[in-house]
């Protein structure tokens, strides 16, 4: 008797063949070391941008909601360290 592998009543056989699954991409460690730079350069520009658009998002905020010098001086010094952020990955 053969039980289906979707079936969630059967209990799980340590001796049968281990399950392939199936990848939408390949895995990072069966990458060429070209093609592991190449995945790295795709996720750190993806960050950056992600990263400025949440500053960009920040600074229509704070256009119209900031009216005191101390709260621009705490943005200014998120703006800074989302910046400096940026110029840290991209460095690499």
């Amino acid at each position: 008797m053969t039980v289906a592998m979707s079936d969630p009543s059967a209990p799980h056989d340590p001796q049968a063949a281990p399950h392939q699954e199936h990848h939408v991409r390949t895995p990072t460690h069966e990458l060429s070391h070209e093609a592991k730079l190449a995945r790295e350069r795709f996720h750190t520009t993806v960050l950056s941008i992600v990263l400025l658009g949440v500053l960009a998002m920040l600074a229509y905020a704070a256009a119209f909601d900031l009216d005191h010098w101390a709260e621009w001086v705490v943005f200014g010094g998120i703006c800074f360290a989302g910046l400096g952020t940026v110029v840290a990955i991209k460095s690499r």
